[in-house]
């Protein structure tokens, strides 16, 4: 495990190639910063320098290590720079709070009270005491000379210092955990995990493909899917919690700060049962919609949005569903079993228009085609586990 309090000691040799230069650049004895050495190497179990008599060079454990603690310093001092401009006086810029100098596990008893706003929710999601919460946040408090919210009867409210300092301190928390994987994964194989962010879009096929593919590849690897709205996947992203997220895209307004990568475009479909009595009309055209029941994902989602689109371009009135849903296997089973209809993705249902339960009605939908890819940090380094399950994401899709 990776003990925070270390990191400065092992950053400064890193970048300077010695205890002694260290030593001084920290004011510290050159036994402090050695003994820190020590502690964070047995508690990870590597070496993360060669012992050299002129010097600390760093091993492929620690060139892995230093790349992870850079970008979580540079989250917190980029968290120092908000917080200049957000906080009501001064602050101390060389609070122990900016190279992560405490215990992890009072850094994250200050992130959990930020997110859930109340000391007791957070002290019982991390298995310790509520004063023990409150002491974490006012030894922060009191490192920066600054206050970062305010109790109230019902819990805590964070202002905008403490909710900027939350942020930054997830995404550098969420480096040293990838770290822990990836030095893990170098000592014994590539193995490793991945969160993942889903969206329908990717949920029933896409997806399980790929994690199928990467499993049998790399069976040490193991990964985790969080399903929701893409808000709060988005948010999720943004704070470091997911490595990724895979689905529908959105338009760039709401994709700021992220990279996006299409790895396939989809196609919207006009979906019923098998029998359905539209399947049985010789012909058929849009205005034969007209008195169709219809089951549709909410209008928020890409799918509605994509699906009102188009037909307001065949200057037709979008449908009012008397069934909103997003969950594919209750839209599925609806329609199976009832006159409902649905605009949707072909393959969202393939197995049960293979199996003959549904079918696609000859309808051609106008520019009702989106794109599906890959969401991640603009300013993040994925781990190797994460490379590997986007590219088999990528050969899926092809």
């Amino acid at each position: 495990m990776i003990n925070p309090k270390h990191l400065r000691a092992f950053h400064s040799v890193a970048h300077t190639g010695g205890v002694g230069k260290s030593a001084e650049e920290l004011g510290r004895a050159q036994s402090a910063v050695s003994r820190c050495i020590r502690e964070l190497e047995t508690g990870l179990g590597a070496p993360l320098f060669e012992r050299r008599p002129h010097g600390m060079r760093l091993t492929a454990f620690g060139r892995l290590l230093r790349e992870r603690v850079d970008k979580a310093f540079a989250e917190m001092d980029e968290a120092r720079q908000r917080l200049d401009r957000l906080a009501s006086g001064p602050c101390n810029p060389r609070a122990p709070v900016f190279h992560l100098g405490l215990s992890a596990q009072r850094l994250l008893a200050f992130a959990e009270t930020m997110e859930e706003r109340h000391m007791g929710v957070a002290a019982e999601r991390l298995g310790i005491s509520q004063p023990a919460v409150s002491q974490a946040v006012r030894e922060i408090e009191l490192g920066l000379g600054l206050p970062l919210l305010t109790r109230t009867a019902t819990g805590i409210a964070p202002n905008a210092a403490g909710l900027a300092l939350a942020i930054h301190m997830r995404r550098a928390l969420s480096e040293l955990r990838k770290a822990e994987r990836e030095l893990a994964a170098l000592q014994g194989g590539i193995g490793g995990h991945v969160t993942v962010g889903t969206l329908s879009l990717a949920r029933n096929l896409l997806l399980p493909r790929a994690i199928i593919e990467l499993l049998a590849a790399r069976p040490a690897i193991t990964v985790s899917t969080v399903e929701g709205a893409f808000e709060h996947l988005a948010a999720l992203l943004h704070a470091g919690e997911l490595d990724f997220l895979v689905g529908g895209l959105r338009p760039s307004g709401h994709t700021i700060g992220l990279a996006v990568e299409t790895i396939l475009e989809d196609t919207l479909a006009i979906i019923v049962r098998a029998d359905h009595p539209l399947t049985r009309r010789a012909s058929l055209d849009f205005p034969d919609l007209a008195a169709a029941r219809w089951v549709l994902p909410p209008p928020a989602t890409s799918t509605r949005t994509t699906m009102d689109s188009s037909l307001r371009k065949r200057g037709l009135d979008p449908p009012l569903p008397v069934v909103e849903t997003a969950d594919v296997a209750i839209t599925g089973a609806l329609l199976m079993e009832s006159d409902l209809v649905t605009a949707n993705s072909p393959h969202l249902f393939q197995r049960e228009i293979g199996a003959g339960a549904l079918c696609i009605l000859p309808l051609a939908l106008p520019v009702a085609s989106r794109g599906v890819g890959i969401l991640r940090r603009t300013d993040s380094q994925p781990s190797v586990a994460a490379e590997l399950l986007m590219a088999r994401l990528r050969a899926a899709a092809s």
